[in-house]
Parts: C-alpha cells; structure tokens; sequence
C-alpha cells in the first residue's frame, strides 16, 4: 500500500511540474503596468496578468518560441518582438487594440504566416494577400504600422467595420493602389500611411480621410489656412515644407500629431485656435524661423521636443487647461520670456533645458507639479513667482531677485511700475525677457490693461497681490 501511495505522490508530482509556468515572475520587469523588459531564459512564454502594455524592444532579440497574452494587454509597443528569430505563436491577446512599428518585423510568426490576413486581438498585423483587392475584417478597429506595405498587385482596399487607427506606413509604397473605402470612425492615421500611392494624389491639396484626419498638405501655397473640415493633422503632413511661411488652423482641428509641422525651416508664424487639446511629440521641431507662440486655453499637452531648436522663438504664451508641457518641450530654442496661464499644471525635466537666452519666466501657484530639472542649463532665466508658489520651491536657484509686478527691477512694485506697463501697452517702449514675466501680473499669459489695472489695485490695498 505504502509502495502505491508513493507511485500516485510521484505521479502527482510530475503532473504538477508540468503545469507550472516555464518562467518566475521575477522574469518579468513591470513598471505601472508595462512590461519593460524580459529577463527570463524560457522559451515558451505567458505575460503575467494584469501586464497591459509590451514595452518597447522589451523582447527584442530574445530566443523565445512562443508567448501567450493574457487579456489584460491592450498594448504592444514598437520592436517589442522584433528579431526574435524563433518565435512562431502569439496566442490569446483578444484585447489587443494598437500594436507598434516593427512590433514583429524578423520574426516567423509574421514572416511565415500562411494567413491572408494575420490579425491580434483587434488588429490586422499583416496583409499575406497577392490579389487585387483587399477587405480588412471587420473585427480589426486598427491597421499595424506597415500591415500592406509594397503589396505590389494591390488596387482596392475596403473597410466595412469600425476601424479607427490606420499605422504609419500601413499603405507605403502600393503602388498601384488607387480605390480606398474607409469608414468615418477612422480618427487616427500614421505618418506616410499613404505615401506613394495613387489614391493619396487622388485626394488633393488637403489630403484627408476618415473624420477629418489631414494626412498629408500637397498644395504650393507659402501662406495655408487649414480648412474647417480637418480635425487631426496627422504625423510628417507638413514634414520639412520650408517655403510655408505661416499656417492658420481653424477650431475645428483638436490635434497636431507628432512631427506634423517638423523642420518646417520657414515657417515665421503659427495661428492656433481654440479647441486645440493636443501638440504632439516633435510637432513643430526645428522650425528654425518660428518668432512667437501663443497656444489656446483648450491645450492640455504640449509633448516632448515639441519646440525643440527653434532658435528665432523669441516668446512663449503658453495657455492651456490642466496642461502638461512634456520633456524637452522648448529645449534650445531661443526663448526670451515664457508666461504661464493659470491653466499650467505640469513641467516636465528638461522643458526649457538649454535656452541660454531666457531672461524670465512668470508662473503662477496653481503650476503646482514642477520637475527639478525643468529650467536646466537656463542660468540668466528669473522666475517671477509667488513665495508660496511650488515654482519658489522647486526653482529656488532661479529666482534671481525676480519680484512680481517689479517692472523697472527696484526690488518692489511701485506707481513706476504701472506707468511702465501703460507705456509699453501704449507701444512706447519694449519691455525685455525679464519685464515681460514681472508685467503679467494675473497670470493670464499676457500683457493688457488689466494688469496695469490690478497693480494700481494692489497697491492702494485694495486687491492682494495674485499668486
């Protein structure tokens, strides 16, 4: 009997070894939900629940044969798996919505696919097809970053479901292809989706599809005035265009993508409307003749290097509502002044790093969340601030004597100040960097009446002064 217990405990045992998953979650390095990196040696993989992006690169390289997601993934990230040589199955994933560039790119899983359409989740990874036409399935609501690219023999492609996201390059390079049906839901469109093919010089001037979204300016004009139909600009739409000298957009658009206007080397003036939400990652970088910003009071994101190089910015009223301004928004431009709205919740490290020319910046108390980092390399640069403010705390080593409301920088604002402010508003005399931050005294991102009102308030006591 003792002999028979001991054989069923063996064979119990063996059964539950093998069920074990073939990795330790220690495997696993997860950051806030997103895998950044795998550190295993398993070659058959299971992402831990409750994991909802794949990170950039996170397997890049690694050997694994297979992964299994588990529904709690939205998320796979640009080269997640790229060149893994020997990855033939991705299993599960229903939840999948956006998978990145290159997410797969060297693997046989995409590479040896016997499926016209490969799909993951709710998106079409890959187009195996070598007919004329295409139809994307309907439960895709996203094309992945490069899904048709140079599908030689491809002439018609048709969407009858809810498809939304359309990635970068999706259609590069078909080059006969020119019928496209696609659905109005379709309200994102990466950078050169559609570039060499026949059906985007069939759109015209403003190239634009699903709801609004401009994906690529085909016109000659210096001066464009976006129209009111547009309501996306779409990644690279204006990319390196150096004869455009200004652009209006109209309230319509509530999006500039990333690089949509990047090094647009002519471009001297920007007009943004009210309803902008979003100025994406390297929006308007190296737009080197750029002089002045104003940006509405909708704006809530203003991304990394947005800004970035250009050296002719000369000033900055930023405005915007909860607004993060992202890492390295206006790194080494040519800053001289930045005034702050009340509606600027967030700086990040680095978002005016390098600009050697700044000589003030006005930000109020309700900036409350301000990186260490936000003002580096920026020596000359006077905070004008509230001493309660987190600007005082946070950027203590810029303060430089900066008193708000101190025009002619006596150390205390004075009858003299406010003459001062009347008489640059009455265009008598320019006011440099650091008098600009001290002048707008209400934080409202600009210089007008009302400040040289509410510093004459302020002084006779009746009003305290705004932080």
């Amino acid at each position: 009997m003792k002999r028979l217990l001991c054989m069923l405990l063996s064979v119990a045992a063996l059964i539950t070894l093998t069920v074990l998953p073939a990795q330790a979650a220690g495997d696993f390095i997860v950051e806030d939900g997103v895998l950044l990196r795998y550190a295993g040696t398993a070659k058959n993989v299971s992402i831990p629940d409750g994991v909802t992006v794949i990170g950039e690169s996170a397997f890049e390289g690694s050997d694994i044969r297979s992964v299994t997601l588990p529904a709690s993934v939205y998320i796979i990230e640009d080269r997640a798996f790229c060149d893994c040589s020997a990855l033939t199955s991705v299993l599960d994933g229903d939840n999948v919505s956006r998978i990145g560039a290159f997410a797969f790119r060297g693997t046989p899983y995409l590479i040896s696919s016997t499926e016209k359409y490969l799909t993951l989740g709710k998106v079409l990874v890959w187009y195996n097809g070598t007919s004329s036409s295409a139809v994307i399935p309907p439960s895709c609501e996203a094309v992945a970053p490069y899904a048709f690219m140079r599908s030689a023999e491809l002439t018609s492609v048709r969407s009858d479901g809810n498809l939304i996201e359309i990635g970068t390059g999706a259609f590069y390079g078909c080059s006969k292809l020119s019928d496209v049906s696609l659905p109005a839901s379709v309200s994102e469109v990466g950078a050169y989706a559609f570039e060499g093919t026949p059906y985007l010089t069939s759109l015209g001037t403003f190239a634009a599809v699903g709801d609004g979204v401009l994906v690529k300016y085909q016109g000659y004009d210096t001066k464009v005035t976006i129209p009111d139909n547009i309501r996306r600009i779409a990644s690279a739409s204006f990319m390196t265009r150096s004869k455009i000298t200004s652009v209006t957009i109209p309230r319509s658009v509530y999006s500039i993508d990333p690089y949509a206007f990047a090094d647009c080397v002519g471009l001297r003036e920007i007009k943004l409307a009210e309803g902008l939400v979003n100025i994406g990652d390297g929006a308007f970088r190296g737009c080197k003749s750029l002089g002045e910003l104003l940006t509405p009071t909708t704006l809530r994101y203003i991304g990394q290097h947005a800004f970035d190089g250009d050296e002719a910015l000369e000033g900055a009223h930023i405005c915007g509502k909860g607004l993060t301004v992202g890492y390295h928004a206006f790194s080494s431009s040519g800053l001289r002044y930045v005034l702050l709205n009340r509606g600027v919740s967030v700086l990040r490290d680095g978002a005016f790093n390098g600009c050697t020319q700044l000589r003030g910046v006005s930000i109020s108390s309700d900036t409350s969340l301000i990186d260490s980092q936000a003002l580096v390399d920026c020596k000359n640069a006077a905070v004008a601030c509230s001493d309660n403010s987190a600007a005082a705390s946070v950027l203590s080593a810029n303060r430089n004597g900066a008193v708000k409301g101190d025009v002619d920088s006596d150390g205390y604002m004075s009858v003299m100040d406010v003459t001062l402010i009347q008489r640059y508003l009455a265009l008598m005399i320019p006011f440099n960097g650091l008098q600009m931050s001290c002048a707008d005294i209400d934080y409202d991102a600009d210089i007008a009446v009302t400040d040289a009102t509410m510093a004459q308030m302020v002084l006779v006591e009746v009003l305290p002064m705004p932080e």
